[in-house]
């Protein structure tokens, strides 16, 4: 009873006092992934970040087109080994204000034995944005020490397939 009072209490403080925050969100804003870097480095290596995005109008497609697809290619920049303590969890594009998060698709991309400084992966089920606009791309790297790192790509081109 004394704990209910007090979270009650708590609510009706942090209402009335401007900028009061009882939860922290953890997950970032707009503007910290506008701010990530274009290259980060994980044990003395460096990665960036490569995309490739879609919507799909051929004609099975409807009128208006396929959601957004979104392939990504997280690279090691000195072309050895992408490590598999390495892996991406996590996928932002932002079209202006706009903003779609997503996790990634589980699906098993094919192997490509000229991507093996890669990590690839993809996401679908996107927005219905453009084709023919550019927009930012980020994702969450983590290592094997669960440290996490986001990785931006600036302005991505939406293409469109016919």
């Amino acid at each position: 009873m004394y704990l209910k009072k007090l979270i009650t209490f708590a609510v009706v403080i942090c209402i009335l006092i401007p900028g009061c925050k009882l939860f922290e969100s953890s997950e970032p804003s707009i503007q910290d992934l506008l701010a990530a870097p274009e290259q980060i480095e994980i044990d003395g290596r460096e990665y960036i970040l490569e995309t490739y995005l879609w919507r799909d109008f051929m004609p099975i497609s409807p009128p208006d087109g396929q959601p957004l697809i979104a392939l990504i290619w997280v690279t090691a920049i000195d072309s050895l080994t992408f490590p598999s303590s390495i892996d991406a969890d996590r996928l932002w594009v932002i079209n202006d204000e706009l903003l779609w998060e997503t996790e990634f698709s589980d699906e098993n991309l094919p192997e490509n034995p000229n991507r093996e400084h890669q990590l690839e992966k993809i996401a679908r089920e996107g927005p219905k944005w453009g084709p023919q606009i550019q927009v930012e791309v980020v994702v969450r790297v983590t290592d094997g020490e669960n440290n996490t790192y986001l990785l931006r790509a600036a302005d991505q081109w939406i293409d469109r397939t016919d």
